[in-house]
């Protein structure tokens, strides 16, 4: 398989631009050094092809894991552990640690804080004031928590990753002229589209049968992600072991019942669970159809543009950002949410794709590039932070005449 499929690391070397201004010096955040999420993953992606453009990218940690070798293997630097959580009722321990993550801060010179995890804004708040840089905050989700009226003060900017999550953090209470929508991007050719030996390659690292119907769910194991629906489509669909395989992968099932009930009941040799993925493309060039029927209002919908990338139709749901990805005639692979019928309906009309409408994958290829291009995506960002950068420490940075730098 590894002839096949490049590592995750040789794909995320492709883009290397040249800047086109200063350089800039960026300190970032994450929970954890592992796609255990949308926000761990976009991260990870953003960094690295933003220190390919030449940026200089501190990337701080809670918990590392296994992205940590391609991150230093591209260029980002790490520092952790580094806690970001704010607990009141331990909350001198905490804005202790926080002031000692802004001295560490502060000695890296860094031009920007770059926040993409919103609940860790007092962290950030502290680090961004004593280190005397400006705060940027990236909204991946919509707000869980009730510190809203923190993010009106002490922040430079907001980017969001939809319209939608741009209207849902405006009625929050943050001004609209302060919120940039920077839509989701994933780098093309990360996730080839695969040639028949590819997906014969993919099957055969996998063990699913090569002639089977293959549908996919990648991601967070829960309710709120429509897995209940996943499951309960693809057993209405009557696949005998070995004619349909149901892939599901992620990390297990917490405190649902049901829905761990639901899936311990899929007979032997329809359904194959595997842990969370470091590398989804061995999954897509394996599947048949990629399935995502959210139940809750998505900020936009990553799994539909991997997938779409990688040239593998995907079946969304009307909720949040979903809408503004799935577009035009792409409209016919978006399912209300809870309505597994529905959701069967369309696996029905598009499992057999290949032979039906072959150049689907072509054109799902083709609305990513046209509408989601990666380069404009990493454009938006640096353009956003290059506005709020600091301007003290670019100016004391500039050569002065007679002045050698050390």
């Amino acid at each position: 398989m590894s002839t096949q499929v490049p590592d995750v690391g040789e794909r995320c070397r492709i883009d290397r631009h040249e800047p086109t201004a200063e350089p800039l010096r960026i300190v970032t955040a994450t929970d954890v050094l592992a796609p255990v999420g949308g926000v761990e993953v976009c991260v990870f992606e953003d960094t690295t092809a933003l220190v390919g453009r030449g940026h200089r990218v501190e990337l701080l940690y809670t918990e590392s894991g296994i992205q940590r070798g391609d991150l230093e293997m591209l260029g980002v630097s790490l520092t952790g552990p580094v806690r970001f959580r704010f607990e009141p009722r331990r909350a001198l321990r905490h804005l202790a640690s926080f002031v000692r993550s802004a001295r560490t801060v502060r000695r890296l010179r860094a031009d920007v804080l770059w926040l993409n995890r919103p609940e860790n804004v007092i962290w950030a708040q502290v680090v961004s004031r004593i280190a005397g840089i400006p705060l940027v905050i990236h909204l991946h989700h919509a707000p869980n928590y009730r510190l809203e009226k923190l993010l009106t003060t002490g922040v430079s900017h907001f980017m969001a990753v939809s319209e939608h999550m741009k209207t849902v953090w405006v009625a929050a209470g943050i001004p609209a002229d302060r919120v940039t929508v920077v839509h989701n991007a994933v780098p093309l050719d990360k996730y080839p589209v695969a040639t028949p030996g590819d997906r014969r390659a993919a099957r055969r690292l996998l063990d699913l049968p090569e002639k089977a119907k293959v549908g996919l769910y990648f991601g967070r194991i829960s309710r709120a992600k429509g897995v209940l629906s996943v499951v309960e489509a693809w057993r209405s669909l009557g696949f005998a072991p070995g004619e349909g395989v149901l892939v599901i992968a992620g990390d297990d099932v917490v405190d649902d019942a049901e829905l761990q009930s639901a899936l311990d009941v899929l007979d032997e040799g329809t359904v194959l669970r595997l842990p969370n993925q470091n590398d989804v493309v061995p999954l897509l060039h394996a599947a048949d159809v990629v399935m995502a029927p959210s139940w809750e209002e998505e900020a936009f919908g990553r799994v539909l543009v991997e997938s779409m990338s990688a040239g593998v139709p995907v079946i969304g749901a009307t909720v949040g950002g979903m809408v503004e990805v799935l577009t035009g005639d792409l409209r016919r692979f978006l399912v209300p949410p809870r309505d597994s019928a529905a959701l069967a309906v369309a696996l029905r009309g598009v499992l057999d794709w290949r032979v039906t409408e072959p150049d689907l994958g072509a054109k799902l290829r083709q609305h990513v590039e046209t509408h989601f291009p990666h380069g404009a995506h990493l454009d938006a960002i640096a353009r956003v932070l290059e506005a709020h950068r600091s301007r003290r420490r670019l100016v004391g940075r500039v050569r002065r005449p007679g002045v050698v730098d050390r």
